[in-house]
């Protein structure tokens, strides 16, 4: 019995401590990427979408924040098929969307996308995410594949030529693998898809955008 209750007391105590981890990494998350970076790229995407854009597939919503924030100026009645992989993540993104049925959650990896399961898009979005897959040329192909005819992949990316993104990575534990400029536009080139609208993003009031290289890109196959 006495072995019982300890056993009880320390899974009590586990999943408590646990709770709290899971909590600060989301918070952490929140304070030094979502709402400095890409709260600020999802405003920019809005400018960019149109009401023929009534499918998109958003890769890498992390904790939905910034896609919540902005949701009200995505076009009217389209469908968000959001994924990524980190459950911690997710779970706060669930929460933030248990009542808005426009968009759909999945914890999966974008290389398990296909377009028998899911269908085709109109745009497909990588939300500072595309430098974290681990085989991006493969990645660019596949979202090629995922496209209806016409359709456009943006890229929210956080470029930067400097050694900053190992500070941040310290206190973030999150690996950015930032590229250059010109090497991320490199392998634009080398594949199918051609750069139609690109914009960096600068707020003097935002010390993110300044110490990073904040960029919306628009392509198109």
């Amino acid at each position: 019995m006495i072995h019982s209750i300890a056993r009880n007391s320390f899974s009590a105590i586990y999943s408590t401590i646990k709770d709290v981890v899971d909590y600060s990494s989301t918070t952490i998350y929140d304070m030094f990427i979502s709402h400095p970076i890409t709260s600020l790229t999802y405003e920019k995407l809005c400018e960019r979408l149109t009401g023929q854009q009534q499918r998109i597939l958003d890769v890498g919503v992390g904790t939905g924040v910034p896609l919540n924030q902005a949701l009200n100026r995505f076009p009217l009645n389209c469908e968000i098929i959001a994924i990524d992989i980190n459950h911690n993540y997710l779970r706060k993104a669930n929460h933030l969307f248990k009542d808005k049925p426009q968009v759909k959650l999945y914890e999966l990896d974008f290389y398990q996308m296909n377009s028998e399961t899911f269908g085709k898009f109109d745009t497909i979005v990588f939300s500072s995410s595309f430098l974290l897959l681990n085989q991006p040329k493969e990645a660019l192909q596949l979202a090629m594949s995922l496209l209806k005819p016409g359709g456009k992949i943006y890229f929210m990316i956080t470029l930067s030529d400097s050694h900053f993104g190992d500070t941040l990575k310290y206190i973030t534990s999150i690996d950015l693998h930032l590229q250059s400029e010109n090497q991320f536009e490199q392998m634009i080139d080398q594949s199918q898809l051609k750069i139609n609208y690109k914009q960096r993003l600068q707020k003097v009031t935002n010390i993110a955008t300044l110490l990073f290289k904040v960029f919306i890109y628009e392509t198109k196959i």
